[in-house]
């Protein structure tokens, strides 16, 4: 897959979900919807957890560095546990600020790879940790952890627009 494809589909995903997320009242952000464990807000900063650590993953990648981040290692239940924990106590206003920039930084920094970046173990992906990879190529890796993840929490919001 290209970089402008790669680009494209976040785009394209996102916004599908930030549309979904605009669709909720201000005053149900923070509730959970009937049928659904986490509120709207908790949503938004989950999703935007792992797009910060695909933005993590490639500045480190790009000092020659390697991550060691808890996800790969413990697991992403703990991670998503921690998440879930940390969201509670941030403010839907604030959530929803450092996610734009969050994704904004997303955007810049898979604009700036090759494409046989995306698709080969060269120049930046060479130093990309093995344990997030696990034998996928860079784009599909950000696929799962952002094109491919936006969807899997639309119900939820849908389910939060509706209950208004």
């Amino acid at each position: 897959m290209t970089g402008d494809e790669v680009l494209a589909r976040l785009r394209t995903v996102r916004t599908a979900f930030d549309r979904r997320v605009e669709a909720i009242p201000p005053e149900r952000l923070s509730h959970p919807p009937e049928g659904h464990t986490h509120p709207p807000k908790d949503v938004v900063a989950h999703v935007s957890a792992y797009e910060a650590l695909i933005v993590e993953r490639l500045r480190a990648a790009r000092r020659s560095e390697r991550t060691a981040l808890d996800r790969d290692r413990a697991g992403w239940e703990q991670f998503n546990d921690r998440i879930w924990a940390e969201a509670e106590g941030r403010s839907a206003e604030e959530i929803l600020a450092s996610s734009a920039e969050t994704f904004r930084e997303l955007l810049a920094q898979v604009a700036s790879l090759t494409d046989a970046e995306l698709n080969e173990s060269v120049g930046v992906t060479a130093w990309i940790d093995p344990g997030w990879l696990q034998g996928r190529t860079l784009w599909q890796v950000i696929g799962v952890d952002g094109f491919e993840h936006y969807p899997k929490h639309f119900s939820a919001l849908e389910a939060a627009a509706r209950d208004s």
